[in-house]
């Protein structure tokens, strides 16, 4: 029964509502850094001189990140903290690997027997180590990449163990300001499971464009997420309307519904000067979690940078429903 409720706060707590608690391992689809969670979703289209955009994209691990180390710290929904960490080692011939973490801590609960009475307490957490690399075919200005994650959870006395495999490509066009990343996220299995039940992980395919502005100092990102799955939509009692009859009226879920849910659109304002502004929209988060006559700004987030000599300051605050909201600080070092 503990595993359960857990499970079930857990998923509730989820960024997709839909989708989530389908899966197993749902942290690692919550947001790795504050210029993703700023930019509405996983950006695969980030700068390729930032370490912040090879944690959405493999393929954007190289010679250019080198060095660079990244620590990302979020006090999540419930007194639950999470984080990411992430370094580049550099190799031979101008090649490099990167070494990532993330981590979440549920925080401690009582445990209780039948009648309410405190027995004892228990907790949950979970960990990603990933190991990541990426190869440039010149010619084309085509980088592919690929990172391998194992995982580990412990919810209460329950242990689960696991691996998954990231595929990224990324292209950014020799002519003009575009760029274009595909990514495959979550791909693997459990090594070991909760209660002998083997569960699915949160598989994703995204498709990212991003393009700067020719006489102004803006970059935009449109990602399409979702793509292994077109059916996001349900009709959400929370949407209900009262007609002039006094009549309970649900959501008319037509194919701009369903598109549009896949939909996440960013913009930076200066990306890369000293200081640059970040927003974003989840048109997921905003249909899931927005609720009919309440002013919440679901889906909408936002943050900047503050970029000195040796040091890179992030700060993001997303909002998720009338109920509460997030905020994502990180701290990068550029050697």
């Amino acid at each position: 029964m503990r595993l359960i409720a857990f499970c079930y706060f857990l998923f509730c707590s989820s960024i997709f509502a839909q989708i989530g608690g389908s899966n197993t391992y749902q942290f690692l689809e919550l947001s790795p850094s504050p210029r993703h969670m700023a930019l509405g979703t996983w950006v695969s289209t980030l700068s390729p001189n930032s370490i912040h955009g090879s944690f959405a994209n493999p393929a954007m691990v190289s010679d250019s990140i080198k060095g660079q180390v990244v620590l990302n710290y979020q006090p999540y929904f419930a007194g639950i903290n999470r984080g990411t960490a992430a370094t580049v080692f550099g190799l031979k011939d101008g090649r490099s690997i990167l070494v990532d973490t993330r981590f979440v801590h549920y925080g401690t609960f009582d445990e209780t027997d039948t009648l309410g009475e405190k027995i004892g307490e228990f907790s949950g957490n979970e960990v990603a180590l990933g190991l990541a690399y990426a190869h440039h075919f010149p010619s084309k200005n085509l980088f592919v990449g690929a990172r391998l994650n194992f995982i580990s959870s412990s919810l209460a006395e329950y242990n689960s163990t696991g691996f998954t495999t990231d595929f990224g490509v990324f292209h950014a066009s020799p002519y003009s300001n575009y760029r274009f990343g595909l990514v495959a996220r979550n791909i693997g299995s459990q090594f070991s499971t909760y209660e002998s039940v083997k569960e699915s992980l949160p598989f994703s395919l995204s498709f990212g464009v991003s393009n700067a502005l020719e006489y102004l100092p803006l970059r935009w990102h449109l990602s399409i997420d979702h793509l292994q799955n077109w059916n996001l939509a349900y009709k959400n009692p929370n949407q209900q309307q009262t007609d002039f009859e006094g009549e309970l009226v649900g959501e008319d879920l037509n194919f701009f519904d369903e598109f549009i849910r896949h939909l996440a659109f960013g913009a930076e304002l200066f990306p890369e000067q000293a200081f640059s502004i970040q927003i974003g929209y989840n048109f997921l988060r905003s249909a899931e979690l927005s609720i009919s006559e309440v002013r919440s700004f679901s889906g909408l987030s936002f943050g900047f940078g503050i970029n000195l000599r040796k040091f890179r300051f992030n700060y993001s605050h997303a909002r998720f429903s009338a109920a509460g909201n997030t905020n994502f600080l990180g701290l990068t070092f550029v050697p």
